[in-house]
């Protein structure tokens, strides 16, 4: 009985992160595509004299968006990534 519910346990953890992993690569080649995130927990927007920023934090990745008149771009990383600042 224990190594059927230890079985069980393994099955529904792989799957989780499996679909964990189907869901950065959704919103990767989403963003990649020039299309907003799918799976965006948080926006934020920021905005400047010369335009502004979109931040949308999914599940441990970060997408930023700059629609700025000194860096317009688009970037997908770990959540700890930082803004890029226009010198």
């Amino acid at each position: 009985m224990k190594k059927v519910i230890i079985t069980i346990l393994k099955v529904v953890v792989l799957l989780l992160i499996l679909l964990w992993i189907i869901m950065v690569f959704v919103d990767y080649f989403r963003v990649k595509n020039g299309d907003k995130p799918l799976y965006c927990l948080s926006e934020q927007v920021k905005d400047y004299a010369d335009g502004s920023n979109t931040i949308c934090n999914g599940f441990g990745y970060k997408t930023i968006t700059y629609n700025r008149e000194c860096l317009k771009a688009t970037e997908f990383g770990p959540f700890f990534i930082q803004e890029r600042q226009c010198d």
